[in-house]
């Protein structure tokens, strides 16, 4: 992505996902996360993590 051009890149895993410790690995960092309760689409809560290129 850095070839690209792009400063920094964004992902997101639910909290209940093995993913999320993967990505910080990787130097993710949490910035925020999204609910979807109360709809039809109801799910864990995603995690938004970003790193800086």
């Amino acid at each position: 992505m850095s070839e690209l051009g792009c400063k920094m890149v964004m992902t997101s895993t639910q909290v209940d996902e093995d993913a999320q410790h993967f990505y910080r690995r990787l130097g993710y960092i949490d910035r925020g996360s999204l609910f979807l309760d109360n709809t039809p689409f109801e799910q864990p809560q995603e995690m938004i993590m970003l790193k800086i290129l």
